[in-house]
């Protein structure tokens, strides 16, 4: 459990918020911690949701709303936070194992079919950082870049002008290969995914209730949403079955 004092971000950039409410939610985050370590885990949990239900993130809040759910054994709940804290931190190493221990009260062991190596490999590395670090590192070589080409037209010295291009130019590349890796990131990131939450569905083969089922899925399990319709949802699970599920089933990532 990591009880960071860093002050909560807010979701919508649009919103400046004040320092009164800076310092409000930063004494709430605190009374939470203290309530986690005091073993007060059903305060600590109202608390951490009243700064969530705000409309503040952080990879923080969303962790220790997931140890707290854990605490109480609502596997589901702390998988779902845990999945949103890896979003915003993927890098993460505290989530990543929070989540795999809370994974293992899941009941379906699904097999995913296993991408080309490339892909996971570039998969993999995108989700080394969130989409905005990423991001830094491609404007901060960008900048880079223009100064070494910079250096190319201003300079008089035939070598350093060289220099300049050379190093220029391959900073652009790696510029480019750091775009694509936050466009992944992203895209990473913004998936439709969710939690089982019902403690056990009936997977359907067309959005009604008098349609035939297909397959059982339990809480806990990670879905992707591909498609909606009304009160059903269409979902596709990592081994490549799919089917309807009712949407009050599931909570999204």
């Amino acid at each position: 459990m990591r009880f960071s004092l860093a002050i909560i971000l807010l979701l919508v950039s649009s919103v400046v918020i004040s320092s009164e409410q800076t310092t409000h939610y930063t004494g709430l985050y605190e009374s939470a911690n203290d309530a986690y370590k005091a073993g007060e885990f059903d305060s600590a949990k109202a608390l951490y949701t009243d700064i969530f239900q705000n409309e503040m993130v952080a990879p923080e809040l969303f962790f220790n709303l997931g140890n707290t759910h854990y605490r109480e054994g609502n596997y589901p709940a702390a998988i779902l936070f845990y999945e949103r804290a890896s979003r915003l931190d993927p890098g993460d190493d505290d989530i990543q194992y929070n989540l795999k221990i809370a994974q293992q009260f899941v009941t379906d062991k699904i097999e995913p079919i296993q991408p080309f190596f490339v892909s996971k490999w570039w998969v993999g590395a995108a989700k080394l950082m969130s989409p905005n670090q990423w991001s830094w590192i491609f404007l901060l070589l960008l900048v880079f870049a223009c100064s070494l080409f910079t250096l190319y037209f201003i300079a008089s010295n035939r070598s350093i002008r060289q220099m300049g291009f050379l190093g220029g130019l391959i900073t652009i590349i790696f510029s480019v290969v750091l775009y694509s890796l936050a466009s992944t990131s992203n895209q990473e990131q913004t998936k439709g995914e969710a939690i089982v939450f019902a403690s056990s569905a009936n997977v359907k083969s067309a959005p009604g209730l008098n349609s035939a089922d297909q397959f059982v899925i339990h809480a806990g399990l990670k879905v992707k949403v591909v498609d909606e319709d009304g009160d059903w949802s269409r979902i596709e699970l990592y081994d490549g079955n799919s089917g309807w599920i009712y949407t009050q089933s599931i909570e999204k990532i």
